[in-house]
C-alpha cells in the first residue's frame, strides 16, 4: 500500500511537472507571437497614414523610459480581447495623443506579452512617452490607483468626474491586477498623466 502511494505521489509530480512545462511552453509561444506581431505592427505603423485607424490597427508607438530604452509597444485602435492580445489599446472615443482630453490605453500585465506588466513601478513625475504622425508627446505621471472593474470613470475627459470639461491633455494607463481564486482579476491599477509642455 506504501509503495502504492510513493508511485502515485510520483506520478502525481511529474504529471504537475509536466504540466507546468507545457504551461511554460504555451507561455513562451504566446509571448514570441506577441513579439512576432508587434514587430509587424512596428511596420505598419511606420507607412500609416491614417490619422484614426479601425478596430486592432497601429495606432501610435509607446514608451516609457523608465521601463527600459528597449521598451516600444505599439498601441492598437480598440480594446476588444482579440486586440489586445496584440498589444496595448486605445479606448475608442478617447482623445487622440496631443490632444485636449484624457488619452487612455488599456493593456495586459500577465501573459500576451505583458506590454503594462511594470506598471506598478511608475512614479509621480516619470515620463510617458507617445509617438504619433511624426511628433512625439511627452506626458508625466501624476498619480497611480487601484480601482474596481467597474469604476470607468478613469477614463473620462477629467478622470472620475462625469460632468468635468476637458481642459488639458492627459494619459491614462490601465491593466488589471489582484487575481481572485477563481482566476479573475479583482481590481484595475490606474496610472494617470499629463502632457509636459515644457
Amino acid at each position: 500500500m506504501g509503495k502504492a502511494l510513493r508511485l502515485l505521489g510520483i506520478v502525481l509530480i511529474l504529471a504537475g511537472v509536466s504540466l507546468g512545462g507545457f504551461k511554460v511552453a504555451q507561455s513562451r509561444q504566446a509571448d514570441d507571437t506577441y513579439s512576432d506581431t508587434q514587430q509587424a505592427l512596428q511596420e505598419e505603423f511606420q507607412k500609416s497614414k491614417k490619422p484614426r485607424p479601425h478596430e486592432g490597427h497601429a495606432l501610435a508607438v509607446l514608451r516609457i523610459p523608465r521601463f527600459g530604452a528597449g521598451y516600444a509597444q505599439v498601441v492598437l485602435q480598440g480594446t476588444s480581447r482579440k486586440t489586445l492580445e496584440k498589444g496595448p489599446g486605445h479606448f475608442p472615443g478617447t482623445a487622440m495623443p496631443g490632444e485636449i482630453g484624457n488619452f487612455a490605453i488599456a493593456g495586459h500585465r500577465t501573459g500576451w506579452g505583458q506590454p503594462f506588466h511594470r506598471l506598478p513601478e511608475l512614479k509621480r513625475g516619470d515620463a510617458i512617452k507617445v509617438e504619433w504622425h511624426g511628433s512625439e508627446y511627452t506626458y508625466r505621471v501624476t498619480r497611480t490607483k487601484v480601482v474596481k472593474p467597474s469604476d470607468v470613470g478613469v477614463v473620462l475627459p477629467v478622470p472620475n468626474k462625469p460632468d468635468g470639461r476637458a481642459d488639458k491633455a492627459r494619459i491614462t494607463l490601465t491593466t488589471c491586477t489582484d487575481r481572485g481564486s477563481n482566476g479573475t482579476y479583482l481590481h484595475r491599477l490606474v496610472a494617470w498623466g499629463e502632457l509636459d509642455e515644457r
